[in-house]
């Protein structure tokens, strides 16, 4: 303490803004990550697709996805806490009684302001990743709810969509701390395949697939963003509780939390 006003006073002194001394804790730690090698993915697009005016699920396409590093953890109550502390966050519309769990109940601007603060409390270049990066990090945790059919009846894809995606989805519950599922994936990411989905920069698409079968995208809608989980789910972007409504495209999710890709 002593010390602390020492340096205070040193810096009134001298005229140096900004100058400072603590001996707390940085609210701003460097997050554990894991390196995720590139590789193709077999992609399937999210949105609203049709043929011949008639909705249809859209073919798979091979994705090449380049090498990233993404945060093993899912950001913590804690670690949100520090930038809405900052005042760079709004705070969350529910905090975790221990502050190591995974922040839950917030958006996807939410999220997005958290890397833009933690970008620059790091000096280091973090963002959500996109649907396809997500898709390749959780690996065999991933789900694809889509159900292919040549059926033409709407009512039976629908029901048959709903059921696979209620196999993935599972049962809801209290929001899971993913530092303490047992195991991770094979790529070494704690909290997948648990009961919070996480925020993706990936829009909720629209095309049309063509009589060979081939798929000619429309422009993102932008204002849903897809989340991925047991299930993938299009959330509109403002939502922090998608289970009382805010899911444009699939089932809901019970948790909203996220985890950064580390650009530089």
């Amino acid at each position: 303490m002593k010390i602390e006003l020492i340096a205070a006073g040193l810096a009134a002194a001298i005229g140096v803004p900004g100058f400072w001394f603590s001996t707390a804790k940085d609210p701003a730690p460097g997050a554990e990550t894991v390196f995720i090698a590139a590789d193709t993915i077999a992609y399937r697009p999210i949105g609203n697709f049709h043929r011949n005016g008639k909705s249809v699920v859209p073919p798979e396409q091979l994705r090449p996805v380049a090498a990233f590093e993404i945060m093993k953890h899912q950001v913590s109550g804690s670690e949100y806490a520090a930038c809405v502390a900052a005042g760079a966050c709004k705070k969350a519309d529910s905090v975790p009684a221990d502050g190591g769990q995974a922040q839950t109940h917030v958006s996807w601007h939410d999220a997005t302001a958290y890397a833009h603060w933690y970008s620059q409390e790091t000096g280091h270049s973090w963002r959500l990743p996109d649907e396809a990066e997500w898709q390749l990090a959780a690996a065999e945790i991933f789900g694809d709810e889509a159900v292919e059919t040549d059926s033409g009846d709407p009512a039976q894809r629908w029901l048959r969509q709903y059921d696979r995606g209620v196999t993935l989805r599972g049962l809801p519950g209290p929001a899971q701390d993913p530092k303490s599922e047992p195991g991770a994936n094979s790529n070494g990411l704690t909290g997948l395949g648990g009961n919070i989905w996480e925020w993706t920069g990936g829009c909720m698409q629209n095309g049309e697939v063509t009589k060979d079968g081939t798929l000619q995208l429309g422009d993102p809608y932008c204002s849903a963003r897809i989340t991925g989980g047991r299930h993938r789910a299009v959330v509109i972007d403002f939502i922090r509780d998608a289970s009382v409504g805010g899911c444009a495209v699939g089932l809901p999710p019970d948790y909203l939390g996220f985890r950064l890709v580390k650009d530089g």
